[in-house]
């Protein structure tokens, strides 16, 4: 048992006196040399709201209420803001601009609650203890003033411009974007701060992308060390990299990926043998370039993936390995991690065998014309008739493997994705519907099935592993699903669902005009997928093995998976120190799970950005979309293209009632309904582009009132 693990031991047991700091060192007989450790861990508890530690420094329990009143505080424009509890299945409290202590946004604080949840209202907190401050570094714009100058925050939910003296200003000139350092939080009077970092000029090319990337906590640039390290990556194999190498390079092999793509990680073979398929799954062997604890690899495992806005990619891996020796581009010799799988006509994977290979790819084939080929049957795409048949083989596969995956339950969404065309100074050229063929399958089904056949090897081996998890719904979301679901005529019986329940759900609405929200609304009921040492139920996919293997060029977790085969196909693996590894195993997936979430708040950051950005040139034009989502407030509504805003009837011309057990509005002047689903006519109002929001008036006609 480690220190960590003993200290909430001895605190949560049952017969446990609180000891003062004191106390407890003398009870761990601890010496001089971990003292500092354990009075960091004691902060550390504290923070995470473990342990309690009072004023009169005694070390105290929490309990299960107790600890769902930690957590981070999230504020409004108005100045007030919302308790997000730690625990997933704690509502949010309201807490008052007077009751935030001088909690910003993002701070981690304790709460008290002043007024328990009624009907329609949230309950009524008020923040108790501020435990981490979060933005020690905000992105603004300067505003220049005769010695002295101020932080406009870009996230004006933080509350306050930032002073900033003469001295700290980093001769930042007027209205531009800066990265400004918190040094004081006065009880009374503005947040003190140094400029730390100028991003550039208001009118620079893709300033908003870049202020934003930065605001994110993304590094752009790799360290001096990774970019000479990476000066040294010889761009050709030698004989000494064949070694010990099984040579697939009479397969034959090809890519398939988008018409812009760079980086090629993932090729596919097939072979038809009798009544079985032989699918070869080949994966660019980064592991091979990307040695642990060099300095490459300590950048990649801080970015801890790739990050794609549109006309700029932040990669995991410098260019010379992500676009240069490590992507298996066409007639060329590249170095994989190969997975051959014998498959039968049930999708069952009957034997799997895993390589250290050398490939050699054939052809770059683009999702556009492999779904010209296999979904219009256009047969002038290729000329070469080896590609045809392993195309007509491969989907015949896909069909096969989504086949099994439909009958055990995994749940395919079917909501709108953007296709967002960008120019390369961040003009938005255009947004529509992102359409997926079967191109975009085929390679999904190959990289599931090849992603749940390693998970299954080391599940069986009871190895210590990284796995991908996703977690039941909670009770909460679940009821609330429900509800939306009843509101539109559909019904979600039960309290213990499977995945097969949503999924039928998902059949009932197939092809209907509400088909698109409920899809939406099922993807918000979900847990967010994650890391873990831990093998636990991939919900979504219905399986309870599951890890990613599949993308070591832009996500990391491949590559610990990467180097665990490895040492797999070495005969290694019981070398390894099992419990060392598995508390490492556990540390990355934490981590690893936080660079995801943050990668995928820049990039929804970016979308809604530019969906902004598009659609300021249409304010007075007219449109149609859905209604996805209904509140006290107003209706959110989705349009064709994909972009969503909010008609506020609060403050229409109109007089709405909000229906909350129905989740209906009513226009009393119109004497109209409205549902999630409905289909409106809308015209855009406004386009707040600081703060990603779209507003619309709602257009009545014959065709948008139902009654």
């Amino acid at each position: 048992m480690n220190l960590k693990d003993l200290i909430l031991s001895l605190v949560n047991d049952k017969d446990y006196q609180p000891m003062t700091i004191k106390e407890l060192e003398s009870y761990l007989k601890v010496d001089k040399y971990t003292k500092k450790s354990v009075h960091d861990l004691l902060k550390t508890l504290d923070k995470e709201g473990k342990i309690r530690i009072s004023n009169k420094k005694r070390i105290m329990p929490i309990d299960e209420e107790e600890r769902k009143l930690f957590g981070k505080i999230s504020l409004a424009q108005g100045g007030y803001g919302f308790f997000i509890s730690d625990e997933e299945d704690f509502e949010d409290v309201f807490i008052k601009k007077d009751d935030l202590k001088s909690a910003h946004n993002n701070d981690r604080v304790r709460i008290g609650i002043k007024r328990k949840k009624e009907k329609g209202r949230n309950a009524e907190g008020e923040v108790l203890e501020i435990l981490e401050r979060a933005n020690e570094e905000i992105v603004g714009t300067f505003q220049k003033n005769k010695g002295f100058g101020f932080v406009i925050p870009d996230n004006t939910n933080f509350g306050e411009d930032i002073y900033v003296e003469q001295k700290y200003t980093k001769k930042a000139k007027n209205k531009d974007k800066v990265v400004v350092e918190i040094i004081n939080y006065p009880k009374n009077g503005k947040p003190e701060g140094r400029i730390v970092e100028i991003i550039g000029g208001k009118n620079d090319k893709n300033i908003d992308v870049l202020s934003s990337i930065r605001s994110h906590g993304l590094a752009v640039e790799f360290s001096k060390k990774t970019k000479r390290e990476a000066l040294y990556i010889d761009q050709d194999l030698s004989a000494l990299d064949y070694e010990g190498r099984k040579d697939l390079r009479d397969l034959f092999t090809v890519t398939i990926d988008g018409r812009d793509s760079k980086d090629f990680d993932d090729a596919i073979s097939i072979i038809k043998e009798d009544n079985y398929y032989i699918l070869y799954v080949h994966i660019a062997d980064v592991s091979h370039y990307v040695k642990r604890s060099t300095p490459i690899d300590d950048d990649a495992y801080e970015r801890g993936n790739s990050t794609y806005l549109y006309n700029i990619v932040i990669p995991m891996l410098p260019k010379a390995l992500s676009n240069g020796i490590c992507s298996l581009n066409p007639k060329e010799d590249r170095l994989s991690l190969s997975l051959k799988m014998k498959i039968d006509q049930d999708g069952e994977v009957k034997e799997n065998d895993f390589y250290e290979a050398v490939i050699n790819s054939n052809y770059r084939l683009t999702y556009e014309d492999v779904n010209a080929y296999l979904d219009d049957r256009d047969e002038s795409i290729f000329e070469d008739e080896k590609i045809k048949q392993a195309l007509d083989n491969f989907d015949e596969l896909r069909k096969i493997l989504a086949k099994k995956r439909h009958k055990r339950g995994s749940i395919d969404f079917n909501f709108s994705e953007s296709q967002i065309d960008v120019s390369e100074d961040g003009r938005v050229l255009n947004i529509s519907k992102l359409v997926r063929g079967s191109g975009n399958k085929l390679i999904e089904e190959f990289m599931l099935v090849a992603n749940e056949t390693v998970a299954s090897l080391f599940a069986y081996m009871d190895f210590p592993f990284i796995y991908r998890i996703h977690e039941k719904p909670s009770e909460d979301k679940i009821e609330s699903f429900k509800a939306q679901l009843a509101a539109m005529g559909y019904t979600l019986r039960g309290s213990r669902l499977h995945p097969k329940d949503f999924q039928q759900i998902l059949e009932k609405v197939e092809g209907k005009d509400e088909e698109s929200i409920i899809n939406l609304l099922m993807l918000r009921t979900m847990q967010k997928a994650k890391y873990s040492n831990e093998r636990n139920l991939h919900f979504g996919l219905s399986t309870e093995y599951y890890t990613h293997f599949t993308s070591p060029i832009r996500r990391y977790p491949d590559l610990i998976v990467h180097r665990l085969l490895k040492k797999y196909i070495r005969n290694k693996l019981m070398a390894m120190n099992q419990t060392s590894l598995a508390k490492s195993l556990g540390k990355s997936a934490d981590h690893l799970s936080m660079t995801e979430r943050r990668s995928e708040d820049t990039e929804r950051d970016i979308e809604d950005l530019y969906k902004c950005k598009y659609m300021k040139r249409f304010i007075g034009d007219d449109f149609y979309g859905n209604i996805s989502s209904i509140t006290e407030f107003g209706m959110f509504i989705e349009l064709d293209n994909t972009v969503e805003g909010l008609f506020m009837y609060k403050f229409s011309n109109h007089t709405y009632d909000f229906l909350e057990e129905k989740l209906m509005a009513f226009d009393r002047d119109n004497k109209a309904y409205y549902k999630i689903g409905d289909r409106v006519k809308v015209r855009v109002k406004d386009v707040d582009i600081n703060q990603r929001n779209i507003d619309f008036d709602l257009e009545v006609d014959d065709e948008t009132i139902s009654q």
